[in-house]
């Protein structure tokens, strides 16, 4: 069973916070539940809509409506065709004759739920009405209105606790369709940019640095909100690399956050991070190309440009979770990867995965790693150290025998500047030799595989993951590979894949990036019985369940 709710609105109502609560009310019955909130940049006159999937295993992004919370004639107008045979509407009766597409109501067998409201506090009388149909909790319906709007604002909790009390007093008569039964004990749920925060802030996150943008604003409020992590805004994304690698210099865990032609503005000072070997955390998440049009939407097009962030060779690593209990591993991963090997860790996201709500289950948290420290360090201490391990030993800034500098020039191994040809080429290799071997080293394996026995293959990253494994539940003919560390490319997938019939890349962008990468460095053009397809989508929405069966069962 998945199921969809819709709250779909103009832009200028500001819903949101009716969508939280049934988020939050669903997960107190233990279903699990992903989100798609679908937004235009252009306030006025536009509609948004708010969809939340649910299921007791398996949640899917679907669009198809089961149940839609109605707001005004256009929003009702523009999701009318993606809603289920049978299924139901509800709504203002003051706006029921102002529906354009009753004929598509009626045609569908659309049951209409109307409700008299004679105040604008329309979205309390809607989650009533709601509520009271699915068979919800009076006390759960409480519970969540308390949370939201108690002790703060003590008056809006008993306006709209009245509403709610007499909904569910006059309608006791409606005839019940459809029963949200109690699974089990409630979950947890969060948006993810907020989780990005939390949990980055249990990893001892010390420093944070962002100019807003979307998909990426919110993580700064969230920060600033926490009052635990030093943060700066600064003027331009310049300032944000370059404020967050000097904290780095200095040893605070830092990390920074952008999107789009932001991360362009990086570049310069991510070369400068590898060649001074600063570690740092760059969060990259993405949104639709080209330009400026389209900010609100979702897209892979920065796959490329995550793998090669600068110029010149540039080693570094590029993690993307698909789940958010991966983002809660993660971001461990990518504070402690940074300070072990000093170097740059991207952590890809996009614009689905930044502002996706889903259930998650406690989390524990696991040791933090910082590598090797010097406390005491010889007086001739060298910074750049060349060893059997190509990473040198660090020490604290204001260590005895350190003397502060990180150069953006070739250096020896005391940092001092040097055009040395054989120095040039030992320190090199440096760079690179860091990550040699590195899931050895590390004991990963940074696929996830469903569904192993079949013959024909999906290969997907970040939340799309979630909609493919309930496909492939569905459709076992089907296998799925769904990448979790970009680069270094752990190469034993190569071994998963070329016993196989067909692969399948399924990605966002119309370019095919990560179909020509994992192509290139796995060098599958050379296995002759493999055929290589894929999946593309780029019309700014997600991949919905629906796409893949009209896409391979029809």
């Amino acid at each position: 069973m998945n199921k969809n709710i819709r709250i779909t609105w103009p832009a200028w109502l500001w819903i949101n916070t009716t969508s939280d609560i049934i988020l939050n009310i669903i997960s107190d019955l233990w279903y699990e539940i992903i989100s798609d909130i679908e937004y235009s940049s252009r306030i006025k006159w536009w509609i948004n809509y708010f969809d939340i999937n649910f299921s007791i295993k398996t949640p899917y992004l679907s669009n198809k409506v089961d149940f839609l919370l109605w707001f005004s004639p256009e929003s009702v107008d523009k999701s009318i065709l993606s809603m289920k045979e049978g299924w139901y509407l509800f709504i203002n009766s003051k706006l029921k004759e102002k529906i354009k597409n009753i004929d598509i109501i009626s045609k569908k067998s659309i049951k209409i739920i109307d409700i008299e409201i004679n105040d604008k506090y329309d979205n309390t009388y809607l989650l009533a009405i709601l509520c009271l149909f699915l068979d919800i909790p009076y006390d759960i319906l409480k519970n969540n209105i308390k949370k939201t709007f108690f002790p703060k604002w003590e008056e809006v909790f008993e306006y709209n606790m009245s509403i709610i009390d007499m909904v569910y007093n006059k309608y006791l008569d409606i005839k019940w369709g459809f029963k949200l039964s109690s699974v089990w004990d409630k979950k947890n749920v969060l948006y993810w940019n907020k989780s990005f925060c939390l949990w980055a802030i249990d990893w001892w996150l010390e420093y944070y640095s962002a100019y807003p943008m979307t998909p990426a604003s919110s993580i700064l409020s969230e920060v600033i909100n926490s009052k635990k992590v030093k943060y700066l805004q600064p003027e331009d994304e310049i300032s944000v690399i370059n404020s967050a690698l000097w904290a780095s210099f200095t040893w605070a865990r830092s990390m920074c956050w952008t999107s789009w032609w932001g991360f362009a503005l990086m570049s310069e000072a991510l070369s400068f991070a590898i060649q001074a070997e600063i570690p740092i955390t760059v969060v990259l998440s993405q949104r639709a190309w080209p330009s400026t049009w389209t900010p609100t939407y979702h897209e892979m097009w920065d796959i490329n440009y995550a793998l090669n962030p600068s110029f010149w060779d540039f080693n570094h690593i590029v993690l993307y979770p698909s789940n958010i209990e991966e983002v809660y591993f993660f971001w461990w991963l990518a504070l402690n990867l940074a300070d072990k090997y000093q170097i740059v860790v991207i952590v890809l996201l996009d614009k689905q995965l930044s502002e996706l709500y889903s259930t998650y289950m406690k989390l524990e948290i696991p040791p933090i790693d910082r590598w090797v420290i010097l406390d005491n360090p010889p007086e001739d201490y060298k910074r750049y150290e060349l060893n059997d391990t190509w990473i040198s030993p660090r020490v604290k800034v204001w260590t005895k025998n350190w003397d502060f500098i990180a150069t953006s020039y070739e250096h020896d191994e005391y940092w001092e500047t040097t055009e040395d040809p054989e120095i040039k080429k030992l320190m090199t290799e440096k760079r690179f030799k860091k990550l040699k071997d590195f899931y050895k080293k590390e004991d990963l394996v940074w696929y996830e595989i469903v569904n192993p026995k079949a013959r024909k293959i999906f290969l997907c990253l970040s939340a799309t993951s979630y909609t493919l494994k309930a496909f492939v539940k569905n459709n076992p003919e089907y296998w799925l590979v769904i990448i979790k560390i970009l680069k270094p490319l752990d190469h034993r997938l190569l071994d998963e894949i070329k016993n196989k019939d067909e692969l399948i890349f399924v990605e966002n962008n119309y370019s095919g990036q990560l179909e020509n990468y994992i192509t290139k460095e796995l060098g599958l053009k050379y296995i002759d019985w493999l055929v290589i397809k894929n999946f593309r989508k780029y019309n700014l929405l997600p991949f919905y369940y629906e796409d893949f069966e009209e896409k391979f069962l029809k």
